[in-house]
């Protein structure tokens, strides 16, 4: 009877995990939708600011204060609630969507309004999370009454790009103070929009570590949430989607000279590769521009491009744009930073790949292939192949077997190829053995997972 007990107790508690979908258009405006539930949509923005708002059917839209950049409820559909935090001179609740909404008046300045007027936090529950949206929150303190409000919350958005509100140090410290399970930033110049003062990446986010890169989309719920403050950067949404060709990793960023695949749809592209080196800069019709300047590509067709970073990309985030015939056919941001390993596969020291069927042995040498190995010296031309005297990598990385670190004989380009990263490493003798023992290589990011086989 007790096992029956505590196994219904269970499925109940399972049953009441809801999932909350969080998007971010960009600037301050999220769209919040719960599994069998309301969608809520924070501060949309008007198109001139550089973001397209989705059509989306909302429960609730929240505005924060009245600039174009956040009021624009017109662009959103459905017989909603206008949770209105313009008039807002004191708290106030007011239901909308099956929740209670916390209306907290603050300013967008740290003069009392003075300089740009009121901004209103506001406070809501939904699929069991306590979410707070600051707005263009701009004080250098929270008051007493705000932070009786603020208490115990699972999502904080909170601006990070300075100038029109707090800077990204202030907010470090907010998020520190207020200790959110995450915390997602949020009012930062980014490839697609935002006015040209505030601050973009990495500057909107160098007083945070560590930093989660996440795609335009996510998934929480009250189970998944970390036991400590995760603090995001999403990238805005967009028609081309911009990943690491090794590892299709949605949201985390690339490094100059590597291999990239824009995904989207790209109409009246024709599937063709790269016949030979130098890579040319359009293949059939379609072109893809990093920041408005023709690219290396390696393939095209009408759903995938595959390209690569120039090599003097600067860290930050770039605008990735594919054109077919002239004309655009998708834009999205491209997240650069200075290494970002990808791994493609592990080869034997015979040249043959890896596996539980064809295992290495200890003593024997492993060549890992993979992209996003950053600045080299010396630098090739964009789309070049590496020489026969292949360059390298100032500093070696750091290569991992089932946890146990391994000598790097070699880190550089790939003879023969372009953005192909090639680590050497030896296996020693006491080498740990097994079937898919877990490879990564550690360079500023952490890469994906390779199954690699060894035996004595």
């Amino acid at each position: 009877m007790r096992t029956v007990l505590l196994l219904a107790l269970a499925s109940a508690a399972s049953a009441q995990v809801t999932d909350l979908s969080i998007t971010w258009v960009g600037q301050s405006c999220f769209i919040l939708k719960t599994d069998g539930g309301p969608t809520v949509v924070t501060d949309p923005p008007v198109a001139s600011v550089g973001y397209t708002l989705p059509s989306v059917t909302a429960d609730a839209v929240t505005i924060t204060h009245n600039h174009t950049d956040h009021n624009n409820s017109a662009g959103v559909k459905g017989s909603f609630t206008l949770v209105d935090g313009r008039p807002i001179t004191a708290r106030q609740e007011m239901a909308a969507a099956g929740t209670t909404f916390v209306l907290i008046p603050g300013f967008h300045d740290n003069q009392n309004g003075t300089a740009r007027g009121p901004n209103t936090i506001i406070v809501w529950k939904q699929a069991g999370l306590k979410i707070a949206h600051m707005g263009d929150f701009g004080q250098d303190q929270l008051t007493a009454a705000q932070l009786a409000d603020l208490k115990d919350l699972d999502i904080l958005f909170i601006p990070a790009g300075g100038f029109f509100t707090i800077t990204p140090q202030r907010a470090a410290a907010y998020v520190q103070q207020l200790n959110p399970r995450v915390a997602i930033l949020m009012h930062y110049k980014t490839a697609l929009g935002g006015s040209a003062q505030v601050a973009g990446l990495p500057d909107a986010a160098s007083s945070f570590s560590p930093l989660i890169y996440k795609p335009a989309a996510v998934t929480v719920n009250r189970v998944s949430l970390p036991l400590s403050t995760e603090v995001s950067v999403m990238q805005p949404a967009s028609d081309a989607v911009a990943v690491s060709a090794a590892t299709f990793a949605a949201g985390a960023p690339v490094a100059p000279g590597s291999i990239v695949s824009a995904f989207g749809t790209f109409t009246g592209s024709q599937t063709t590769g790269a016949a030979a080196y130098p890579l040319l800069r359009k293949l059939g019709d379609t072109e893809a521009f990093v920041d408005g300047k023709a690219v290396p590509l390696y393939y095209a067709s009408p759903g995938q491009v595959n390209l690569q970073v120039p090599a003097g990309t600067a860290p930050g985030q770039s605008l990735l744009e594919v054109r077919v015939g002239g004309q655009s056919r998708g834009r999205g941001p491209l997240t650069v930073t200075p290494s970002a390993p990808g791994l493609f596969a592990v080869t034997n020291e015979n040249g043959v790949v890896n596996s539980a069927a064809v295992p290495a042995h200890r003593g024997e040498t492993l060549q890992i292939y993979g992209t996003g190995q950053g600045t080299v010296s010396p630098t090739p031309d964009d789309g070049a192949a590496a020489g026969s005297q292949p360059p390298s990598l100032a500093s070696l990385p750091n290569v991992f077997l089932n946890g146990r670190q391994l000598v790097v004989a070699f880190s550089g380009l790939t003879p023969g190829l372009a953005g192909v990263w090639q680590i050497n490493v030896t296996l020693p003798s006491d080498a740990p053995t097994g079937t898919a023992l877990p490879l990564v290589v550690v360079n500023g990011f952490t890469s994906n997972t390779l199954p690699v086989s060894v035996v004595q």
